[in-house]
């Protein structure tokens, strides 16, 4: 199956350990590629987005709703055993929890690990719970969306209010539907509860995600053993808020201290 990578590179010396970003749920490679490549190869690091089977310009989209979360693992495992070092893996959202899934998996593949509003070990499913009391109709339209094709109301759980209407108007057009197996997944346990895999970690939260709580962020802290970071005015699509380049800052402060595969 062929997969969409999008690679941007530092001009001259790149750091030994790339970055290697997973993408959430009804996204794409081109959620990274905003903001986020650009910014991390200007900074010295190779930088490589994905796009998981079925989304973006992978291929399999006629079989999405058959993907589970461990065949989502297995592209980035695809992506891994290409790349020459190990990768430090940035997932966002349900790639948060493709990452654990690896982490738990295959440790020493990765040299260290940035959870960008993810789903929990534990799975969604009081987030989900949290989303139908505050907006009924938000959050079934996360689950009609598959058959309405009906993205207005994605946009207002993903993207922040004060998006330009411009952006919000372009990246619309860019969400898609989900696997509804590998939805339904996402709202059980992503991994067994004893955790057997470590790597240097950096866990990112907002106070303002409509999807995942404040809550749910410092209990992903906790299972890891670290203190997360929480924004406070920031969309769950972190990578394409407004405010982006602080949630960037603090992920190049944390592999710049933390990932010693990164010293050059």
């Amino acid at each position: 199956m062929n997969l969409e990578l999008v690679e941007y590179h530092p001009e001259g010396v790149s750091s030994e350990a790339p970055l290697l970003f997973v993408h959430g749920a009804c996204h794409g490679a081109w959620c990274w590629e905003k903001n986020f490549l650009p910014y991390f190869a200007d900074k010295g690091f190779s930088s490589y987005a994905l796009s998981l089977r079925g989304h973006g310009e992978s291929d399999g989209f006629e079989n999405l709703h058959s993907y589970t979360l461990q065949d989502y693992a297995d592209d980035v495992l695809e992506v891994i055993g290409r790349l020459k070092n190990k990768p430090v893996l940035i997932g966002h959202s349900m790639g948060g929890g493709i990452v654990q899934k690896i982490l738990h998996q295959h440790p020493d593949i990765i040299s260290g690990i940035v959870l960008v509003a993810s789903i929990p070990p534990h799975g969604g499913m009081r987030d989900l719970f949290r989303l139908m009391f505050r907006n009924f109709k938000e959050a079934m339209q996360l689950f009609t969306y598959n058959e309405k094709r009906d993205a207005s109301l994605l946009a207002n759980v993903f993207f922040s209010k004060e998006l330009p209407i411009e952006k919000k108007d372009e990246w619309v057009k860019l969400l898609q539907p989900e696997s509804l197996k590998a939805r339904t997944e996402m709202n059980g346990k992503i991994i067994p509860k004893t955790i057997s895999g470590k790597a240097p970690m950096l866990v990112l939260g907002s106070k303002q995600d409509r999807m995942i709580s404040e809550k749910t962020t410092r209990r992903i802290g906790i299972t890891y053993g670290i203190e997360p970071v929480l924004f406070q005015n920031i969309s769950h699509d972190m990578m394409l808020d407004p405010e982006w380049e602080a949630v960037a800052g603090h992920i190049l402060t944390f592999l710049n201290e933390s990932i010693s595969e990164l010293r050059r």
